[in-house]
């Protein structure tokens, strides 16, 4: 799996679990598309998901950007907790 990998349909959740992030390898859990990357379904991993999530509201200016993800950090939290963190 990497950038040269076409993937024009979304992954199913079995299948995104058995990915690792693009970007920095770790377990991937959930996808992006990236228009000018002519759409492909890339694989992401929580940390990684979370600092493209903070980099798009600020990039926005979203007013609530802040109280935003926080929120989603803590719903992520619970729906994939890390090994070792309590959910």
């Amino acid at each position: 799996m990497g950038w040269t990998t076409k993937r024009r349909k979304p992954y199913t959740e079995a299948g995104i679990q058995r990915l690792r992030c693009i970007r920095c390898g770790g377990q991937a859990v959930h996808q992006w598309q990236i228009c000018s990357d002519f759409n492909n379904w890339r694989p992401i991993c929580l940390p990684c998901d979370v600092a493209l999530n903070v980099l798009v509201l600020e990039w926005f200016g979203h007013p609530w950007a802040d109280i935003l993800i926080e929120s989603y950090k803590k719903e992520a939290a619970a729906k994939f907790p890390m090994p070792g963190e309590q959910g």
